[in-house]
């Protein structure tokens, strides 16, 4: 069957249908307004123009909301991979009968609202907060931190609090995968503990790696209520926070648009690149995805 019509097929299922009218249209829809431009009266006016793509794409302010953007999604991409793996593969190969009560309390923590973690690290970080008042009780400190709170590090913070339990999960899942005596039959044939990990553990883990990353990458670059809540107002400015902005307070639907496709399209660059990066690194197959 023709490809063309293997797509038609699927669309006419259920499964099709809700991806056609849930994502397919309204993306195509949004792709369409980013060519669109709003009048003196704020009133979208359909037409044909790059101008909007123009604007991001030279306006220094977007470039240092890009700048802010991977500052942030890069170092909580990368402390949420590093601890997610740490406690997975302990979880994976020592745990041993403490496995089940350590993903019960992962599970839990899973569980918690988004914004009520949000209130907590504020709580906990603002001027007169537990962690601040310990310092000063301490005299560790004479008065308040403000990196803890209003900053891009208490961004960074609070999202690699709410993403570790996700990536803990996938990438234990992966490492249970891994046939329990291959790691045992490496070291039988001399292999250190680092070189098992860094030949045999990593790659066979290598995909689940490869989209734990990207899922946090992308969401971390696209929250807008974490910079809001917990950010400063200059260092923390992501493409998320101007997106909502531009779609919420100044109503311009097309330039919120094209900065949300600008975005789109460096994600889809950042994809390419980890993916190359994976393989010169010989952790992610050749013939992944």
């Amino acid at each position: 069957m023709p490809l063309s019509r293997r797509l038609a097929a699927f669309l006419l299922t259920p499964l099709g249908a809700l991806l056609l009218f849930a994502v397919i249209v309204p993306v195509a829809m949004l792709f369409a307004f980013s060519f669109f431009h709003i009048d003196e009266l704020l009133r979208i006016v359909p037409s044909f123009t790059t101008s909007n793509y123009a604007d991001v794409l030279r306006s220094q302010l977007y470039r240092t909301y890009a700048l802010n953007t991977l500052l942030i999604a890069a170092p909580t991409a990368l402390l949420s991979i590093v601890g997610g793996y740490v406690l997975a593969y302990y979880l994976a190969f020592r745990a041993g009968r403490a496995r089940g009560i350590l993903l019960i309390a992962i599970v839990i923590a899973l569980m918690g609202s988004y914004l009520a973690l949000i209130y907590s690290w504020r709580t906990l970080s603002g001027e007169h907060g537990i962690i601040n008042s310990l310092l000063q009780a301490a005299h560790l400190t004479h008065h308040p931190l403000s990196l803890i709170l209003f900053s891009r590090t208490a961004v960074v913070i609070a999202e690699v609090n709410f993403f570790l339990p996700f990536t803990t999960l996938v990438l234990f899942s992966s490492l249970t995968a891994i046939p329990t005596g291959l790691e045992a039959a490496a070291r039988d044939l001399g292999a250190s503990r680092t070189m098992t990990l860094r030949r045999i553990v990593l790659p066979l883990s290598g995909t689940a790696l490869f989209g734990a990353t990207l899922f946090v990458f992308f969401l971390s670059a696209g929250d807008y209520i974490t910079p809001v809540f917990l950010g400063g107002i200059g260092s923390s400015g992501t493409f998320g926070t101007l997106i909502a902005d531009q779609l919420s307070t100044t109503l311009n639907y097309p330039l919120g648009a094209s900065i949300a496709f600008v975005m789109l399209a460096l994600f889809a660059v950042t994809v390419v690149v980890l993916r190359l990066a994976m393989r010169a690194a010989g952790l992610l197959p050749e013939h992944t995805g």
